[in-house]
């Protein structure tokens, strides 16, 4: 089964799940698409919940992390819920790989217990964020005591829009996580464990920043060289941690850093779906494949066959984001034509309501050069409202 939910479904997905006649969950999302009556097979909430309470290993997707609720409130006892409550606590999910990662460290911390927290009580340099989060809300890397001070004030203005805009299970501001600064190059995978606890990688995506203290989602970019590179030390890692706990039908988009050193540490797990914002649907243009297809009829794509024929170009998603010190309600217009001037080849633009999300954008694109996904990543937004 499907859920979609906000902030975002893309066409591409809906079109999936129609063509394959898949069940998808009734809910107030489904009510207000416009989507043709009889076209999908929608399912009532107690029948969903009927039928998924006798599965031990629910097969379902979600468009987006505020499916959670839903899955928390109707299979409370499933093990959908279990990992679903162990990867969205970045705590919980810090103690379980204490097994794997035994030196690594990490400090819990009330929010409200934040501004108590003396510069010479911590070593620099660390990362804070939220324990239950989304996208860069709340996350910080901090190098100074300087900074921290600066970052004190910030969260308070974070927490106010990350409770606007999502659920608390999605972004719950009470609790937070200090954790020892993971330096490298940083890589997101698509993912999921099978019926048999195999787990099967879809997408492979290296997430470049503009300096040290960049910590945005602006651009994600995906090649052959990479997926050629990291395919095998990636999935051995999935592996592992599916050897600690046993993991089955269930989908993930886990996020990781590579140190100098060549170890491969978790930064976290985002359950039930693959890349946010609907944007792992760039391997159809990346690889020519539907991750959702993959996952649902249980596959594994052919590495081997799609890699040979693939071209060595980058290809990437981009998210034009609204600055968090702008009211987006008091935005009057954004200038997609001036701004997208900035990308050579835009594959695919999907414009996103801004006034009622923190994007203006999310584009899929390819280059052959370089030097443009640094031209991407210096972009300011800001320059483009009018």
């Amino acid at each position: 089964m499907f859920i979609m939910e906000k902030p975002y479904v893309s066409e591409f997905m809906i079109d999936t799940i129609v063509q394959n006649d898949w069940d998808i969950l009734d809910n107030e999302v489904i009510q207000n698409s416009g989507i043709e009556e009889g076209a999908l097979n929608i399912v009532s909430s107690e029948d969903a919940e009927t039928f998924y309470q006798k599965q031990e290993y629910p097969l379902i997707y979600a468009s987006s992390e505020n499916a959670i609720s839903w899955v928390l409130e109707h299979l409370p006892k499933s093990n959908l819920s279990s990992y679903i409550k162990l990867f969205k606590d970045k705590i919980e999910f810090r103690k379980l790989l204490k097994e794997i990662y035994p030196n690594f460290f990490f400090r819990e911390v009330d929010y409200n217990e934040i501004k108590n927290i003396k510069a010479s009580d911590i070593k620099f340099p660390f990362v804070i964020k939220p324990a239950v989060g989304f996208l860069s809300l709340g996350v910080h890397t901090v190098r100074s005591a300087e900074e921290w001070n600066d970052v004190i004030k910030l969260l308070d203005t974070e927490m106010i829009q990350a409770k606007e805009l999502y659920p608390q299970e999605v972004v719950n501001s009470s609790k937070f996580i200090i954790e020892e600064l993971i330096e490298g190059k940083e890589f997101a995978v698509d993912a999921y464990y099978d019926r048999n606890g195999n787990a099967i990688i879809l997408n492979i995506f290296e997430h470049p920043f503009l300096d040290a203290k960049d910590v945005s989602d602006r651009i994600y970019i995906m090649s052959s060289e990479i997926m050629m590179r990291y395919m095998a030390k990636f999935a051995l890692l999935l592996r592992n941690i599916g050897e600690i706990i046993d993991i089955r039908n269930f989908p993930l988009h886990i996020e990781l850093r590579i140190t100098e050193q060549g170890e491969i540490i978790p930064i976290e797990i985002n359950p039930m779906r693959f890349a946010g914002w609907c944007t792992t649907d760039v391997a159809h243009y990346a690889w020519g494949i539907n991750v959702y297809e993959y996952f649902h009829k249980q596959e594994a794509p052919d590495w081997n066959e799609i890699l040979s024929k693939a071209n060595g170009d980058i290809y990437y998603f981009s998210m034009a984001e609204v600055p968090s010190s702008v009211d987006r309600k008091s935005i009057t217009e954004f200038d997609y034509q001036r701004f997208l001037a900035n990308y050579s080849n835009i594959l695919e633009l999907r414009r996103i309501d801004f006034h009622n999300n923190p994007l203006f954008a999310v584009i899929f694109g390819s280059t052959k050069n370089k030097e443009e996904i640094h031209k991407i990543l210096a972009l300011k937004t800001q320059d483009y409202i009018n």
